[in-house]
């Protein structure tokens, strides 16, 4: 019964794509991903119930959490010009509550202009800067769930505030999410991105809509053959309806898909080792616990952009 309502609904998401008008790229203000550990399994998170940024991922997992957590993450990324900061959290007793902040910015951002502005650029009027901007980006993600029946629903509202340059706009909308236990050992998880569509209003009066996306996930535990240690392998589709051509991984008219993968083994009780496959890029890291202490790095090559490093500090509690 719950797989039947789960393949339907997936039917009913993917029908309601059709037709659908927006702006390209403009949600790719909610598509950095969080947390560091997700990021070292490839940006994989939708079924994974140990991140402790649920509320951007899947609240729907939040059933599945028995512990509080809290994390702290810093990213660099780009050679240092993009720095990525979030708090995230996971508390309640008897229904649990999660919440995700995030910062991405890009300081000191030369304007120039040149010394005279009605003539063409050359030796002699040459370009001088006058003055630096910051870009940054703030969003909330507040994760909540519910048990309809033997249904678990996941809703995330998401806020958003956007400063670039010397324009500032805010943004709003919402992700679905759900998951399925096969069996004790394979979950398939599903999120639903802007399921009514996000909106991002400016203060130049200009507008943009954010098209709705669809994750499916599904996250498999085994014990590693010889090692007899506890693993995760993680396997993402995650589609885009905006028509993104060759920068998806597989594109059909309007709809593209791009691929994820992760594994996470615990090769010690107090290490978990992280490898992931993000789209056209490796990812690995690690996890370190101590206590209830949880440290967590990752590392993204990047051979056209750069690489990313992140790191956070948790705690379970």
């Amino acid at each position: 019964m719950k797989f039947r309502f789960f393949s339907i609904s997936l039917l009913l998401i993917l029908l309601s794509f059709v037709n659908l008008s927006a702006s390209k790229y403009a949600g790719e203000l909610f598509q950095m991903g969080v947390s560091v550990r997700n990021l070292a399994l490839g940006r994989c998170g939708v079924a994974d119930y140990h991140s402790a940024s649920l509320a951007y991922w899947n609240p729907a997992l939040l059933n599945l959490v028995e512990n509080n957590r809290y994390e702290l993450m810093h990213a660099e990324e780009y050679n240092g010009l993009l720095t990525y900061d979030t708090a995230s959290l996971i508390w309640g007793r008897n229904i649990k509550l999660a919440l995700v902040i995030t910062r991405i910015g890009i300081d000191d951002i030369p304007l120039t202009s040149l010394q005279n502005p009605e003539d063409s650029i050359s030796f002699a009027n040459r370009p001088y800067k006058y003055k630096s901007v910051n870009n940054s980006d703030f969003v909330v993600y507040a994760g909540i769930y519910r048990k309809i029946g033997n249904i678990n629903l996941g809703l995330t509202p998401k806020l958003a505030y956007r400063h670039l340059a010397e324009e500032n706009g805010f943004g709003f909308g919402a992700d679905l999410s759900t998951y399925y236990e096969i069996n004790t050992d394979l979950l398939l998880a599903l999120r639903l991105r802007d399921f009514f569509t996000t909106q991002i209003l400016w203060a130049n009066g200009s507008h943009e809509v954010v098209y709705p996306g669809l994750d499916l996930e599904a996250n498999y535990r085994f014990l590693v053959p010889l090692l007899q240690r506890e693993a995760n392998f993680l396997l993402g589709i995650e589609s885009h309806t905006d028509n993104r051509d060759f920068s998806a991984t597989m594109s059909l008219a309007f709809l593209s898909i791009d691929l994820h993968a992760g594994l996470a083994v615990r090769v010690h009780p107090h290490l978990e080792l992280l490898l992931g496959y993000d789209i056209d890029n490796l990812t690995s890291g690690l996890s370190l616990f101590y206590r209830n202490w949880l440290l967590n790095y990752a590392f993204e090559y990047n051979p056209e952009l750069d690489n990313s490093h992140r790191i956070s500090l948790g705690r379970q509690l």
